[in-house]
């Protein structure tokens, strides 16, 4: 007799390429947050506070030398860092192929199969309603 398999993932709403964003097996959603994404986000928050007290100054030659000098740091913070797994994604800019939305998709579980949380896919159900 034949074995049971589990029907595949795809065409779930939660399915990206082959790992499931819509787990809650991980133990936290910050663990599977993007790194790069997260680092960035650091940075950039700094840079905004740093700018921020630089309107305190009172001298304008001053403010302006020291905006300089902060978005100087801020684009050699955000060059430095680094992922081991960034594989730039098609056309031009800073984003990974793994990033899905601010999570990382090899720290999400592979996709098992539908399962119980399977979700049929908006873009699935609108391409059979328009066969039919």
């Amino acid at each position: 007799m034949g074995e049971v398999q589990r029907l595949s993932g795809e065409g779930c709403a939660f399915f990206q390429r082959g790992r499931c964003t819509g787990t809650k097996g991980i133990k936290s959603p910050a663990d599977a947050k993007c790194t790069l994404l997260d680092a960035r986000r650091k940075v950039g928050a700094r840079t905004l506070d740093r700018l921020e007290r630089i309107k305190r100054l009172a001298n304008a030659k001053d403010r302006e030398v020291a905006r300089r000098h902060v978005i100087q740091k801020n684009l050699e913070a955000i060059s430095g860092i680094t992922c081991p797994n960034f594989v730039p994604s098609s056309g031009a800019g800073s984003i990974c192929w793994h990033q899905h939305l601010v999570y990382c998709l090899l720290k999400l579980p592979e996709c098992q199969g539908r399962c119980i949380k399977y979700i049929r896919s908006a873009a699935l159900s609108h391409s059979a309603q328009r066969s039919v």
